[in-house]
């Protein structure tokens, strides 16, 4: 190779390196650009689960490598999409850490190191300044499932990410957390919906549960948007994740989908708008549509007396669900069905629209989940329609939603892109002056 040719490669090489970086440091400002605007929006982060000391011990020649090299990628997706797209909002969506059964102060070790990655401190832990509020939800490796959940690790989630139920209202006027807004939003506690050793944590989900239920039935105009970490039912063939759930006593030890009766309450009792949701890394999109005139009765014993189901669902507290389990079960399969994501081109009423966010981890392309949500008064009715990896949805109550992935790419690339720079910064002077 002649110099000439050298040097010509040389520059095609550092021109090439150079957009790289250029897209791969304003990723996030590129993808905003024809993003249109709203009047809330969300950033989703879909299960981080950035590992330590476990990691170490595996593997204690590369792990702290692979740390530091996951920290800054996973930091580079909350903070580039955060300062693009200026959310009102940014919610993980469960599973923080890794495992659940950190000791006290490795736990706290990750805690300082997902407040840098969440944008929240600097390097310095010195506080960003920022008008967006941080939600969290709590999945089974922040909390456990319901068969192992013990008390230190509610207590040491809730000093830290904030209570495990929650409900607030946004006025859109303001986009502000307020008490009397125009839209309800809920964060619940999936972890101990179905059975749960220690019965004080259930007690306390479905008591909020219901308290929702009630307000939902009084209010049933004012939309509601549903979070929590693990998914609603569906059949098999929806998403990627089959139905799927194990239990050890009779407590829940592992799943992948709520029960079929959970699911049931909270479709037809919360009659929500929207459900989001994590736990599934791949991610999912889907619906379920609601027939909400079907009769269920059952008996009751030898009384002669009968629970009608369609009506006396909402009413019911976790231990009659626990006691007619198959009866809400067959009443779901009578009322509920979903559809995939591909199918969601149809009108909207009696639509349940329902996310599984994408994983933010590397191997899953790094997704951050765009929700936006509007006010919509055109005479357009009730319509839904899948866009891309994601949809639009406009409802009777007056507002527009649209959802859609913004993606960095495999965290190889990060890893690639580090040693194209070593090398350029060395290679392209060198060839340069030849």
């Amino acid at each position: 190779m002649t110099r000439s040719q050298l040097r010509r490669v040389a520059i095609a090489f550092a021109l090439v390196l150079g957009a790289a970086n250029v897209y791969f440091y304003n990723y996030a400002v590129f993808l905003a650009l024809n993003h249109p605007d709203s009047d809330i929006r969300f950033n989703l982060y879909g299960d981080p689960q950035i590992e330590g000391d476990a990691k170490l011990k595996r593997e204690p020649t590369t792990g702290k490598y692979d740390l530091l090299v996951n920290d800054y990628y996973l930091q580079h997706i909350y903070a580039s999409t955060i300062a693009a797209f200026r959310p009102q909002y940014v919610v993980t969506m469960g599973d923080m850490f890794s495992s659940q059964r950190t000791n006290k102060e490795e736990y706290y070790k990750r805690i300082d190191r997902f407040k840098w990655i969440s944008h929240q401190v600097d390097a310095n832990m010195a506080p960003i300044s920022g008008s967006h509020a941080y939600l969290y939800l709590a999945g089974n490796h922040d909390i456990g499932y319901g068969g192992e959940t013990r008390a230190y690790q509610v207590n040491r989630y809730t000093n830290n990410f904030g209570p495990l139920n929650h409900d607030w209202m946004v006025d859109f006027h303001n986009a502000s957390q307020s008490s009397n807004g125009l839209h309800q939003f809920a964060i619940i506690n999936a972890m101990h919906l179905d059975k749960t050793r220690d019965e004080q944590f259930r007690n306390a989900t479905w008591q909020f549960l219901q308290q929702l239920a009630t307000q939902r039935s009084q209010h049933p105009e004012i939309p509601l948007a549903l979070f929590l970490h693990i998914p609603l039912n569906k059949p098999a063939g929806i998403c990627t994740t089959h139905p799927k759930t194990n239990y050890t006593d009779g407590f829940v030890k592992y799943q992948d989908y709520l029960s079929p009766a959970t699911s049931a309450y909270i479709l037809h009792c919360l009659a929500p708008t929207l459900v989001f949701n994590g736990h599934d890394h791949d991610g999912c999109l889907s619906a379920h549509k609601i027939r909400r005139t079907a009769s269920h009765p059952v008996a009751l014993g030898d009384s002669g007396n009968t629970l009608q189901i369609s009506d006396d669902l909402c009413r019911m507290n976790f231990t009659e669900i626990d006691t007619y389990q198959a009866e809400v079960e067959a009443f779901g399969e009578a009322t509920l069905s979903a559809v995939a994501g591909s199918d969601l081109t149809s009108t909207a009423d009696n639509l349940v629209a329902e996310v599984t966010v994408r994983s933010a981890m590397g191997a899953y392309g790094g997704v951050t989940g765009i929700f936006d949500i509007s006010r919509d008064d055109s005479s357009a009715g009730s319509h839904m329609r899948a866009l891309g990896r994601g949809f639009t949805l406009r409802t009777e109550h007056g507002y527009r939603y649209q959802y859609r992935e913004v993606r960095l790419g495999d965290h190889l690339i990060i890893r690639i892109l580090l040693v194209a720079n070593i090398l350029g910064a060395i290679a392209v002077p060198a060839a340069l002056l030849f």
